[in-house]
């Protein structure tokens, strides 16, 4: 045992950490762990900054492949809308023309199918030309999408050609409503009473549009009255008429007060006939109706 003096009592020396034991502190561990880290797992700089100029690129072209679906579409719907306008109108004034032949006098039938024949004409004019022009916009807005330099510059052009549809289906539905309103008029003028209802199926029936002059859904049960109109005939009188076959069934099947007029009420008088003979010469009078009719 040592006797010495407090001060010089053996202490024992304080030791510093071991290298292992001073990377055991969290501090070390963290840097120590991006330290390892190996330069092939960061990121590249230049390949970040390529990422990023290609993802608006996608972008775009996503867009644009978007446009294109939505443009063949539209171009889609005016070929159908007006095809089928077409065949309903055609199959439509058959069924019609058919029914005034059965129900009235040659003069009073030639008289009505006259004034609405022309009037389909001009009608057909007026709707395959706004469809063409439909469809040349059409392929104009694709070149612009086709060269469009950002995702905006595309929906503006989608914005544009949905407000040029919009003027020209517009100015149609305007010259529409005149020409069917002037066969009104005239039609009235043989003279035939022409009520809304009657006017409103005549667009259906004959024209294949709707109450404002537009292309009509269809009617399926109206169109399938119109096909089979004769068997209701049958045993029916002749001096009991109508002018539109799907309301004359209606009318029929309701046995509304009324609603059946006798021949008399249409050319009971004789200047009713003289509007009839001086309608059907005015037609005969006028050889360039007849050439127009037979554009389509």
């Amino acid at each position: 045992m040592h006797h010495g003096p407090p001060s010089q009592i053996a202490r024992p020396e304080a030791t510093l950490p071991s290298p292992r034991q001073a990377y055991s502190d969290p501090t070390h561990r963290f840097y120590r762990s991006v330290d390892s880290v190996s330069r092939a797992e960061s990121p590249n700089p230049e390949e970040l900054g390529q990422q990023n100029a290609t993802r608006p690129q996608y972008t775009l072209e996503e867009t644009r492949r978007g446009a294109m679906r939505t443009l063949a579409l539209c171009r889609h719907v005016i070929t159908t809308l007006e095809l089928t306008r077409l065949r309903k109108s055609r199959t439509g004034v058959f069924h019609w023309l058919a029914f005034w032949e059965r129900l009235y006098t040659r003069q009073f039938a030639r008289a009505l199918a006259s004034k609405v024949t022309n009037a389909l004409t001009k009608v057909d004019i007026l709707f395959r030309t706004v469809a063409n022009e439909l469809h040349q916009l059409t392929q104009q807005m694709e070149q612009a999408v086709v060269r469009a330099q950002t995702d905006k510059d595309i929906l503006l052009i989608l914005e544009q050609m949905e407000d040029e549809v919009g003027v020209r289906r517009r100015r149609r539905r305007k010259k529409a409503q005149a020409i069917l309103n002037k066969v009104r008029a005239h039609i009235e003028a043989i003279p035939v009473k022409v009520s809304d209802e009657l006017f409103d199926d005549m667009k259906r029936g004959v024209f294949a549009l709707d109450v404002f002059c537009d292309y009509h859904p269809g009617d399926p049960v109206a169109e399938e009255h119109e096909s089979m109109w004769p068997e209701s005939f049958v045993h029916q009188p002749v001096g009991m008429v109508a002018v539109s076959p799907y309301l004359y069934r209606q009318w029929q099947e309701s046995g509304a007060s009324g609603s059946l007029m006798p021949l008399s009420a249409y050319t009971g008088n004789n200047a009713s006939v003289e509007y009839v003979e001086e309608w059907v010469n005015r037609d005969e009078l006028h050889p360039a109706d007849r050439r127009a009719r037979q554009r389509w």
